[in-house]
Order: structure tokens, then sequence, then C-alpha cells
């Protein structure tokens, strides 16, 4: 138990996350650490994460722990009889007066989160995707109800699972499609049953809130993803192969795919259409073994994960965003936008973002559309930097945590 922290005139918000909040690294953790940030502005923030999703050994970010005023980590994805290495270290260290890591070895995920605060008062309660909603129950159930409580959907889960059905019917996997959808009709009942609990709501676009505003009876507020700033912009390096850039968490079966599509549907076909040397950069976490296979494709490079994309950027004449399903907002193309990097993608890679065709990005939704872009930019360097200009410009404007600030703001 959290001892009750000290008076404050700021009021006392309990933020629930089954990821480890962060400003770099997966968009998961990202979008958790962008709006942990915003809030952190106007409150005294409590942090309890439950580790749901990897990756589950990731410490807290220092600039993230400076942010809340204490903060507990609940480890959920090893049984009592299977400790990690990683949870027996942590058993055995020692921590700070003001985090804390919960093992399962001592209680169950579910007991750990609803006595992490017990006896702390909260004003609100901040909830971090509708996974958390068991560990959430406790805190907005009597006796101890917060007064209001928030959740932020980062997407609409029911579409994103459906899409991923889609996805692995196209591919020929009919297992897991049934899987998959069988886990929409499972979140579409939920958020149906959910959405009128809490007293608002947060999504990452105006697409997403049009999904949800027939069946949520309580207000829905659009606040985007965002990121800060960049600092001087990586210089271009001459002379080296017209550079495609991929980044993204490779063992998400969204962007898994997507890369496999790239490189198998579409590089044949641009290889084929012109003479110019080419190569294709991937980074990220989580590459699975069709991935590792790309290794032996001349033009491509599987760079694995990097401490800091901004030098990678630098080499890149374009980053591609070739997804075949997903939801919510891509942060990797606010990436791209930040360091003026021109964008090729699917639509679905675009949806939520308010970027059009031709001006601020390329689209093609089919191979052969997608290569005859890549193609274009090939040909052409003044089309990528009148396009990665207005997307800087619209990424300054609509995207960086000052907008999304204001975004908040409108929703209070």
């Amino acid at each position: 138990m959290v001892d009750q922290p000290p008076p404050t005139a700021r009021p006392q918000l309990l933020y629930l996350s089954p990821v480890i909040p962060s400003t770099s690294g997966n968009g998961l953790a990202m979008r958790a650490g962008m709006v942990l940030q915003l809030l952190s502005q106007h409150h005294s923030v409590s942090l309890l994460v439950v580790r749901l999703y990897a990756p589950y050994d990731a410490p807290l970010p220092a600039v993230i722990a400076r942010l809340c005023s204490q903060s507990v980590l609940v480890s959920a994805h090893r049984t009592a009889r299977e400790p990690s290495k990683f949870q027996w270290r942590q058993l055995l260290k020692p921590f700070d007066r003001t985090t804390r890591e919960e093992s399962p070895l001592a209680r169950s995920p579910m007991e750990a989160a609803a006595s992490a605060f017990r006896g702390v008062r909260f004003d609100l309660l901040h909830v971090f995707r509708i996974s958390m909603l068991p560990f959430a129950r406790s805190y907005m159930e009597a006796p101890r109800q917060i007064p209001q409580c928030h959740l932020d959907l980062d997407d609409v889960e029911s579409t994103t699972h459906r899409r991923l059905s889609e996805l692995y019917r196209l591919n020929g996997n009919s297992t897991l499609a049934r899987f998959e959808e069988a886990a929409a009709e499972r979140a579409d009942a939920l958020e149906t049953e959910v959405l009128r609990s809490f007293d608002r709501l947060y999504v990452c676009s105006e697409a997403d809130k049009a999904r949800l505003q027939s069946r949520a009876g309580t207000r829905i507020c659009v606040l985007p993803n965002a990121l800060p700033l960049p600092g001087p912009l990586p210089l271009k390096r001459p002379g080296r192969p017209f550079t495609f850039l991929f980044i993204g968490t490779l063992g998400y079966y969204p962007n898994e795919d997507a890369i496999l599509h790239f490189c198998t549907a579409v590089l044949p076909l641009i290889r084929r259409a012109s003479q110019q040397a080419i190569q294709v950069m991937i980074i990220g976490t989580g590459a699975s073994r069709p991935i590792q296979h790309l290794r032996n494709l001349p033009e491509v490079q599987l760079v694995g994960p990097v401490p800091d994309v901004a030098p990678w950027y630098g080499q890149a004449d374009a980053a591609i965003i070739p997804v075949r399903a997903g939801g919510g907002t891509r942060i990797k193309v606010l990436e791209a936008f930040r360091y003026e990097c021109p964008v090729v993608s699917t639509s679905i890679g675009m949806e939520g973002i308010a970027a059009r065709a031709e001006e601020h990005v390329l689209i093609g939704d089919t191979p052969a559309a997608l290569a005859e872009q890549c193609l274009r930019l090939m040909a052409d360097p003044a089309l990528g930097r009148r396009l990665a200009g207005s997307a800087a410009r619209l990424f300054r404007r609509s995207y960086t945590l000052e907008a999304a600030a204001r975004s908040l703001e409108t929703c209070s």
C-alpha cells in the first residue's frame, strides 16, 4: 500500500496503464506517455501499470517517473510458478520511495492492483485502454468510488479485431481469422457495456469518434497523438541508394504483414521498373522468422531496434507505411512528418490523420499503386521536398504536444 501523498493544490489523478508509458519506442507506450505528460501539467499523477503488453521488463523511464508523485508496477505476464529472471531480480532489488515493483509471487495481479493505492483519495481516474477495466473497477466502485472516471480508448478495438480477421483471412489463416472475429464480437459487447460508465472518453481521431457516437452517452473528446518538436533535423547523405524506411513494432501482426507485403509484392515491381539503386531499411523489435528471411533480398537491411530513430530518417529518402489493418493513428506517420521525410502509405496507414493525398503524402492501396508512388518519388526529388514540407507544417500545426494540450483544454 502506498502512503497518502502530502496535500497539494492540484487535483489527485490515478493513471492506469497496461504498458510502461514512454516518450519513445512503440506507439502504444508513446500514446500512454504523451497523455500522462499532458495530464501532469494540471494534476498530481499517481501511476499504476499492470504489464499486459510487451515489453514486460522495460523500466519506468526517468522522464515519466519525474512526472509522477508515486508509481506502482505490477507484473502480470507470468504465473507464480514460472517467475522470469527479471521478476527474481526485481524481488531482490530495493525500490525507491516513490516507485514500487509488485511481483505476482506475492499475490495475484488483480489483488496487487486493487491494493496498490488503498487509502489514497483521488479526484480523477484516467484509464488507458479498455483492457485495464478489470483493474479499474475496484477504484470505480463504492466504497472508494472516484468522482470522475475517464477512458482513453486509443483505438476502437472491435474495429481493429475485425480488420485483423480480414487480414488473416486474406493471408489464408482461417483459424486466426475466426479467433479475431470472436475477439471483435467480445470487444463490441464490452464497448457497448462500458462506454456509458465513464464521464469522458478520449479517442485519437474524428473517425473513431464517429464510430462510437451512437453508442456512447458520454462526452467523446478527440485527443490526437502528438510528438514534441524535433531538434536539429538530421542531414541527408547524398550519393546513397534511394532508401525506403520502415519503422514499427515488428511483432505486431499488421506491421509484420505490411513489410512482408511491401518486400514481396511491391519491391519486385519497383525493381523491374527502375534501374536506380534502392534499399529498404527495417527498424523495430520482435522480427519474426519470415521478416528475418527478408535479409536474403539484396535491397533489404534488417536493422532491428535502435535507441534513436532520428539518424535513420537522415538516411531515408522516403518512409513507407504499407499497413493493411490496424486501428487508432500511427505515430510512425507523425514521426516521418516531424523529420520532414516524404511518406508513401496505404489509406489505412493514414487513417485518423488530417493529411491529404498529393499534398502531404502519396497513397497507394494495391501493390501496383504503391510501387507507382515510390517510383514517382525516386524520379522527382522536388516532389519529395514539397510533400515533406507540407507534412511538416501540418505536424507543427496539429500534432505537437502544444497542439495536443490545446485539444485537452477544449475537453475540460
